[in-house]
């Protein structure tokens, strides 16, 4: 408006002479047009008053502001292609990293076979020709270790979903008690079942599940210790009387370990499977005195 009233030369503007009096200059006014006053040359009466109509005006403010979303609009999206691209350029080496250390488990686990194949056929011509021994049973114990830790692995690293059936689940606890009990013959493990339970689910899964959770309650259970395995209603409870857990809101966490034993994977992949089954699990520890984890099976199909 300044510009304007020296040259007189700006065609979006209005122009009137008004008096002094009661007028101010240099104040930017808004009454249904926004105008200012400003002071003529060699005049001692009047004042230039300088309108700017409020429909341009509205006009104006209107473009200035879809530019600006425009703008707006325009830059976020650059800056989120540079960020994407600079995302994934930085994230390619890791997930290169990842899939090779997959990869590299997955051919050592099938590498795995062999020996223990091996090992296994070579236990079985010892029993034949020697009968059943103490060493001979040791080391069947031991490669069914490796069998479990082997299949903590596979798990881990596979994702794919399997077929489930209708499962005695009461059965199935006993059978894998029984096989975890002579995998630890110091420890005494107690078997009460209260009634039957019958659903559907993945048996492989579940297998895994009972195994984990049996083995740490056997592997950090104090010397001559006990484990008690109670079925009752939809629940499976699962107490020792080990060492206890110091953080039980970490204990589920990939690789978080208390003790030096192990990689920190066992309950971290218990954790997962029960998310897959729809299985509710609950951990109770108190130190030095034992650990009781609670399945509970209520939300499993029974047909």
């Amino acid at each position: 408006m300044r510009l304007c009233s020296y040259s007189l030369d700006c065609d979006e503007f209005k122009f009137d002479f008004v008096p002094k009096e009661r007028n101010t200059i240099d104040i930017l006014y808004d009454n249904n047009d926004t105008y200012a006053y400003f002071t003529i040359p060699q005049s001692q009466k009047y004042y230039m008053k300088i309108s700017y109509p409020s429909k341009s005006l509205n006009s104006d403010i209107g473009d200035i502001e879809q530019r600006l979303i425009i703008g707006f609009i325009l830059a976020s999206l650059l800056l989120f292609g540079v960020a994407m691209f600079f995302t994934f350029y930085s994230l390619r080496p890791i997930r290169e990293a990842l899939r090779l250390n997959d990869e590299f488990i997955k051919d050592i686990l099938h590498d795995f076979n062999t020996p223990i194949t091996a090992m296994i056929l070579n236990i079985k011509m010892f029993r034949d020709e020697l009968g059943a021994n103490e060493y001979i049973i040791r080391l069947q114990k031991s490669i069914d270790t490796l069998l479990l830790l082997q299949n903590n692995l596979k798990s881990f690293l596979d994702n794919s979903p399997s077929q489930n059936q209708l499962l005695d689940i009461s059965t199935l606890v006993y059978e894998r008690t029984k096989y975890i009990e002579n995998l630890y013959p110091r420890l005494k493990f107690i078997f009460d079942k209260q009634n039957d339970i019958l659903k559907f689910t993945n048996k492989d899964s579940l297998t895994r599940i009972l195994d984990n959770i049996l083995s740490n309650a056997s592997k950090y259970n104090s010397p001559r210790g006990e484990v008690k395995v109670t079925i009752r209603d939809n629940l499976i409870v699962i107490s020792d009387t080990g060492k206890g857990i110091k953080n039980i809101d970490k204990v589920f966490q990939r690789y978080y370990k208390e003790q030096k034993r192990g990689i920190g994977l066992g309950l971290h992949i218990v954790r997962k499977l029960c998310d897959e089954l729809h299985i509710t699990i609950k951990l109770e520890s108190k130190i030095d005195i034992g650990t009781v984890v609670i399945l509970d099976l209520k939300h499993l199909k029974k047909e």
